[in-house]
C-alpha cells in the first residue's frame, strides 16, 4: 500500500470479519468497489483542479479532511457525488451485461450488490460520508461551514442510533456485523477527524521540469485567482496576461500566481491584487 493509500482500523476489522466467516474472496470485491469509489472522487477532482494528497480506505469510502481546500461549495459538491454516481454507473453497465449474456450473472451479482450498498450509503446524509459532505455545502449557502458541520453531526447521532438498534433486533435472527460496523462508523466520523485525505489546490512547480512549451494565457481583471489555476498547463510554463478595466494589460507569471494563491484567498480577483 503506498503513500496515497492508507487503511483505516474499521476497514482493516471488516476485513477480519470478512475471514473469520470465510469470506475472503468477497471482501477482495468490496475492496475493488470501494477502490473504484475512491478514483472517482479522485478523477473528478483532479480535473476540477484539486489534488488527492492521500485516501484512507474505510468500510464505506473514504474520509476526508474536515477543513479540505475547495474553492467553492459547488465543487465540493461535484467530487462527493463522483464516488456514488461512478457505483451506479458500474452497476447499470452489469445489469446490461446480464441482459446481454446472462451467464455472467454468477460471476457479478456481488460485484453489483457491493456497489449498490456502497452508492447507498455513502449517500446518507451524515458526515464524512459523501451525502453528509453535500449536505454541509449546501447549508455553507445560508450558515458558517462550523455551523453546518454540527447540523449535519445531528443526522450522524440519528442513524448511528438507528443501525445500533437494527444490530440487535437483527440478533434474534443471525449476527449482522455490518449494522455495528456502520453505527461505529458514522459515529466515529462526528468525534474524529484523524483518518482523513486531503483535497487541496494543484500547485505548480517548474524546478527540474523541463520546459519545451510556454502556455500563455489571457484573463479578464474580475477574474477570481482559482479560474486562473485551473487553465495551468503543469506540463508547460504558464505565463498569465490580466486585462485591466483602464485597457492595461499587465503578464505574471505562474511563480507569481502561486505566491499570490498562499496569500490571498482564492476567489480573490485578479485585479484586486494587481491595483
Amino acid at each position: 500500500m503506498n503513500k496515497l493509500f492508507k487503511l483505516h482500523p474499521l476497514f482493516l476489522l471488516t476485513g477480519l470479519v470478512f475471514i473469520i466467516l470465510g469470506e475472503a474472496l468477497a471482501f477482495f470485491v468490496y475492496f475493488i468497489v470501494v477502490v473504484l469509489h475512491e478514483i472517482a472522487h479522485a478523477v473528478v477532482a483532479q480535473r476540477l483542479g484539486y489534488g488527492l494528497n492521500k485516501i484512507y480506505l474505510l468500510p464505506f469510502g473514504a474520509m476526508l479532511d474536515i477543513n479540505q481546500n475547495f474553492v467553492t461549495r459547488e465543487d465540493e459538491i461535484k467530487v462527493a457525488l463522483a464516488g456514488p454516481s461512478f457505483n451506479f454507473i458500474l452497476t447499470f453497465l452489469c445489469l446490461g451485461l446480464w441482459w446481454i449474456f446472462p451467464e455472467t450473472y454468477a460471476f457479478t451479482s456481488f460485484f453489483v450488490f457491493c456497489n449498490i450498498i456502497t452508492g447507498l450509503v455513502n449517500l446518507l446524509p451524515c458526515y464524512p460520508m459523501d451525502g453528509g459532505r453535500v449536505l454541509v455545502a449546501m447549508l455553507e449557502s445560508k450558515l458558517k461551514r462550523e455551523k453546518a458541520l454540527k447540523i449535519s453531526y445531528i443526522f450522524n447521532y440519528v442513524f448511528s442510533v438507528i443501525f445500533l438498534i437494527l444490530f440487535f433486533i437483527n440478533l434474534k435472527f443471525e449476527v449482522n456485523i455490518s449494522y455495528a460496523l456502520m453505527a461505529i462508523f458514522i459515529f466515529f466520523g462526528t468525534i474524529n477527524n484523524k483518518f482523513s485525505g486531503n483535497y487541496s489546490m494543484i500547485k505548480f512547480n517548474n524546478k527540474n521540469r523541463n520546459i519545451y512549451e510556454v502556455k500563455s494565457i489571457l484573463v479578464k481583471g474580475n477574474t477570481p485567482l482559482y479560474r486562473i489555476f485551473k487553465h495551468f498547463n503543469s506540463k508547460k510554463f504558464n505565463i498569465v496576461y490580466v486585462q485591466l478595466e483602464n485597457g492595461q494589460i499587465k503578464m505574471l507569471t505562474e511563480n507569481f500566481l502561486q505566491k499570490y494563491f498562499e496569500i490571498y484567498p482564492a476567489n480573490t480577483l485578479i485585479c484586486n491584487i494587481l491595483n
